[in-house]
């Protein structure tokens, strides 16, 4: 986030806040402008069993092109050479101040193998970035055109609707595991999201990290009635400690689906599959899991009660 600087002392945008135990504090965005890092930091807090996150996206308020920085600063100006204007350009434009900056440092304490799940959204303005009071500059803000990057769409389509769980225990076989379970989707119009994706990769099959074809995306053994999603499969592994993926693939396209890469002990772990005294959320836990369609979901018993006549009833005190 890029913030502009605030005179303090006639309190131009902000009122200073005076907290017990805390001082004077006001917001003058001098620190975390780009909260990627406590982000990620958070998340290993809250998911300390996940290996990584699906998807992490950077949204930002706008940049100004260095170079029309570099030229509305150029040489030749005295007071714009000075040691005093060129720390505060230096200020403005470091990781503390400038959240672009933020987030290419940021990147450099980021595994690899997790770069592919980060997406900045940010957009280039061809003028200098307005001041918070500028409400003027709204409109021509507004006429700006900003797209979304096609691997983002793909990312929130795949990874971030499709998941993966077992449906029984893994069973061991010539040395190997052999693994069934279901690929599901989280959301509540599932057939709408599948057709997005097919329309989109044409021929999309799941695939597993090993090159195993798992089945085309668009045979599925879900419900067209109420538009359940469920993919049966079943692939093996060298054993429940390795880690795999599982991957929507085309000619063209490739994207892992939500929660990998994981073991197979790691799933079993997060569906309960050895709970002795049930879930600790105090759901249904039963194993093999049910998975019935929605036409069978949420159905009651219909009871019949006729409300006696009033001679009937007794008083009470």
């Amino acid at each position: 986030m890029k913030i502009v600087p605030i005179d303090i002392s006639n309190h131009r945008f902000f009122k200073t806040k005076d907290l017990p135990g805390f001082g004077p504090l006001q917001d003058g965005g001098v620190r975390a402008n780009n909260p990627m890092s406590i982000a990620l930091r958070e998340s290993n807090v809250i998911w300390r069993s996940a290996r990584g996150h699906d998807l992490l996206i950077s949204v930002g308020t706008g940049f100004t092109d260095p170079k029309l920085v570099l030229d509305n600063h150029s040489s030749g100006y005295p007071f714009r050479d000075a040691a005093l204007s060129r720390l505060f350009r230096a200020t403005m434009f470091s990781p503390t101040m400038d959240g672009e900056q933020a987030f290419q440092e940021a990147l450099n304490y980021v595994p690899d193998n997790m770069m592919g799940s980060i997406f900045r959204l940010n957009q280039a303005v061809d003028c200098p970035l307005p001041r918070l009071d500028e409400l003027e500059k709204l409109e021509v803000l507004r006429g700006m055109t900003y797209n979304v990057p096609d691997d983002l769409a793909s990312a929130i389509l795949v990874t971030g609707c499709f998941f993966f769980e077992l449906d029984e225990f893994p069973t061991p076989q010539n040395g190997s595991y052999h693994c069934q379970g279901s690929i599901l989707c989280r959301t509540q119009h599932p057939r709408s999201i599948v057709g997005r994706v097919i329309e989109g990769f044409p021929g999309g099959s799941y695939q597993t990290s090993r090159g195993y074809n798992l089945g085309l995306l668009g045979e599925d053994n879900g419900c067209q009635e109420c538009g359940y999603y469920r993919k049966k499969v079943s692939f093996f592994v060298k054993s429940l400690e390795e880690v795999i993926s599982i991957d929507i693939a085309s000619s063209t396209f490739r994207r892992t689906i939500g929660g990998f890469p994981v073991s197979m002990q790691d799933i079993l772990h997060k569906q309960r599959a050895s709970a002795r005294f049930g879930r600790s959320d105090h759901s249904e836990n039963t194993w093999p899991p049910r998975r019935p369609c929605f036409c069978f979901r949420g159905t009651r018993r219909l009871v019949q009660f006729t409300e006696p006549p009033s001679s009937k009833k007794r008083r009470r005190l």
